[in-house]
């Protein structure tokens, strides 16, 4: 039996990525310890939230089956307004300095919310209408590292 039989792949490989993570290399029964967590560093409140919704031991299995729902975080609901409402108070309170985006339905929840939301983001200057380079670099403002100096070219002397 394989060890992600009762928990999907997909689900696996979301947690992997929303903690930032690699949990392919332990065993779906391994409890999630204090120290994997702060191995990690990604969305590390999931699994505060399961330890709250479980109540004891949170194991790898618990966490991965359970990221798959909704049931992680607020649910930002109605019409594209007043979504753009709800997100603009929590990203001007400091409640949060960004999002992760699940789809309520496929196809089309992602083009939806670029079509809808995303206009009426740019309108109250919470979301950019143009990138500020042409690297990731450019747009995060990090300088570029200094590079290694270049070794001759040419046949190799002993």
């Amino acid at each position: 039996m394989s060890r992600v039989s009762a928990v999907s792949t997909a689900s696996l490989t979301l947690l992997s990525e929303l903690m930032n993570y690699d949990f392919s290399v332990h065993d779906l029964d391994e409890p999630v310890t204090d120290e994997l967590v702060e191995k990690s560093t990604g969305i590390r409140g999931l699994v505060q939230n399961m330890r709250a919704h479980i109540g004891g031991t949170v194991r790898i299995r618990d966490l991965a089956g359970h990221r798959a729902t909704l049931l992680q975080g607020p649910r930002f609901v109605g019409t594209a307004t007043q979504v753009a409402d709800q997100m603009e108070e929590w990203f001007t309170t400091d409640a949060c300095d960004g999002f992760v985006l699940a789809a309520t339905h496929l196809p089309g929840a992602f083009e939806d919310f670029v079509r809808l939301v995303v206009p009426e983001l740019q309108r109250r200057g919470l979301h950019r209408k143009q990138y500020a380079g042409t690297t990731l670099r450019e747009h995060l403002g990090l300088a570029r590292p200094p590079t290694a100096p270049r070794l001759p070219t040419g046949p190799a002397h002993v």
